[in-house]
């Protein structure tokens, strides 16, 4: 394979990348806390080897962490945090994952936990867990505090504040987990937490189709111009066999 064949392999593979996150971005756009996932891509050179061609290179991938729109659902048991910070949730291994995705429902134990059954965590770590004739009678005031209608205080959502936010991995529905060589997230002492509404998605879906129809043309100029090379290289070989 010539340079030509290498640099379009090398910008198809990075553009196939970057099609299946845009689609994914696209299949999320209504998933509430769900973060737009963006390629982190990088033009290598290979000057060391005497080439002074550059490649693309696949260096993983980073979180657009603005926030989505607060939509307002009436439920008392829905939260969403403006402005900085993420809720803590335990993950079925007894790990900790991370999302602002706040849909939360009681379950039998009295605990807060989101649809698929991940428990809310407070700021020791612990499951937020409130009185069996409570039920969804609180009031949770915008430092996350948990107050029962008469103000005796029920419990409190932990709220996170996390240094390397942009590299944690999602894990599917507006979760993420934090990258292995993260600090400790640190609690957010005044965070600023609004009860009866949920955080949506921050995927801007006009953005993303026009993204995604680029880089399927690009795609297919890479792939075509690959073709071509190939093309190329085989009539040469069978000229110079006629010789």
């Amino acid at each position: 394979m010539s340079n030509i064949g290498y640099v379009s392999l090398s910008q198809a593979t990075a553009l196939e990348r970057s099609m299946n996150m845009t689609a994914h971005n696209l299949a999320n756009a209504s998933t509430a806390g769900f973060k737009t996932i963006n390629p982190l891509l990088e033009s290598v050179d290979n000057t060391a080897a005497g080439d002074d061609i550059s490649y693309v290179v696949d260096k993983g991938t980073y979180l657009d962490l603005s926030s989505g729109p607060l939509l307002p659902t009436g439920n008392p048991l829905d939260v969403a945090v403006s402005g900085e910070g993420w809720m803590s949730f335990q993950l079925d291994g007894g790990e900790t994952g991370y999302s602002r995705h706040g849909q939360f429902v009681v379950d039998v134990d009295g605990q807060l936990k989101t649809s698929t059954g991940l428990p809310l965590l407070d700021a020791g770590g612990g499951p937020v867990t409130l009185p069996d004739d409570v039920g969804q009678n609180v009031v949770i005031t915008t430092g996350g505090t948990i107050t029962d209608p008469d103000g005796a205080v029920l419990g409190a959502i932990g709220v996170f504040k996390i240094e390397q936010e942009a590299r944690m991995t999602s894990l599917g529905g507006g979760m993420y987990q934090l990258p292995g060589d993260a600090a400790a997230p640190q609690q957010i002492e005044t965070p600023k937490v609004k009860q009866g509404f949920v955080e949506g998605s921050n995927v801007q879906a006009v953005l993303e189709m026009t993204r995604l129809i680029d880089i399927q043309r690009a795609y297919e100029n890479s792939v075509k111009l690959m073709t071509e090379d190939d093309s190329l290289t085989k009539t040469s070989i069978q000229r110079l066999g006629r010789v």
